[in-house]
């Protein structure tokens, strides 16, 4: 007797793109992203996935031209996308998510540590990116910051040292880079939104030869300015956004080697974890 296999249904373009996104989110814990269909609330048009890992998830709605997402936790159902993308290409939409919506769920989730809680949370979390950039073979070093309630994680990799820092039941690390000037471009720019085409836009009587070549890279990504104390403030809105320490000296000449120190707030854990393979080699 014959067995006739039914043929395997295609999944929907939706269910193919978040597999092809969950792919490239970084496990938590150990535990992997999974997809499923979902119906969203906001259309009935277009395709729907659900990205789950642990309590959190997220919604995928795939159409010709853009990729609409939102983010879930217990007690929360998007009704609304919470981030419209003009991409359907799954690394720059996983890029997105670590940088802008799985930062703002972590935070929303966090408001529920205390004490205990928040401690063992941020420890936890600081345990990830440790592990994450000694998988790389850097050496980490783990110690409690300089504030109260503050744990640091640090490294070093290609001429810079690296400091990650978890403020309370905060899920959102803070991030310092220091070194040569051309590895702090290179390595700042993978924080920040994609490089617009054409030429940057810097602002007009940027003081300080160093400042007006960081100014240079950073315009590329989005919003620069001068601060009163001679460093550069960069990003806006949603995602990482940071500031550029004044050099020592305004009229020292800004070659390659020159030292340089970049702060960059809002760096969601598992976008840091992502980027263990450029900031840690």
């Amino acid at each position: 007797m014959t067995t006739v296999t039914a043929p395997a249904r295609p999944s929907s373009p939706a269910v193919a793109l978040a597999e092809q996104v969950a792919a490239l989110l970084p496990a938590r814990a150990g535990v992997p992203w999974t997809v499923e269909p979902y119906a969203p609330w906001w259309t009935a048009r277009h395709p729907g996935a659900r990205l789950v890992q642990g309590e959190r998830a997220l919604v995928l709605v795939a159409r010709p031209w853009d990729t609409h997402i939102g983010w879930q936790l217990p007690g929360r159902e998007p009704y609304q996308p919470d981030l419209k993308l003009e991409s359907i290409a799954p690394d720059r939409i996983a890029r997105e998510v670590l940088r802008l919506v799985l930062p703002v769920a972590d935070d929303e989730a966090a408001r529920a540590h205390q004490g205990y809680a928040a401690d063992h949370a941020r420890l936890r979390l600081l345990q990830e990116i440790g592990a994450a950039m000694r998988a790389q073979g850097a050496a980490t070093y783990e110690r409690g910051g300089l504030l109260v309630n503050t744990s640091t994680v640090t490294w070093a990799s290609s001429g810079l040292r690296y400091s990650a820092a978890l403020h309370g039941s905060n899920p959102v690390a803070d991030v310092q880079m220091e070194g040569p000037v051309r590895a702090v471009e290179r390595a700042v720019s993978r924080f920040l939104p994609e490089a617009a085409p054409g030429s940057p836009v810097v602002p007009a009587g940027v003081r300080g030869r160093l400042e007006r070549r960081m100014a240079q890279v950073l315009a590329r990504h989005g919003r620069v300015e001068q601060l009163e104390g001679k460093g550069l403030a960069f990003g806006s809105g949603s995602g990482p956004y940071g500031h550029v320490a004044p050099s020592f000296d305004a009229d020292a000449r800004a070659h390659d080697t020159a030292p340089a120190s970049v702060d960059i707030h809002g760096v969601g854990v598992d976008f840091l974890v992502s980027l263990a393979p450029h900031v840690a080699r």
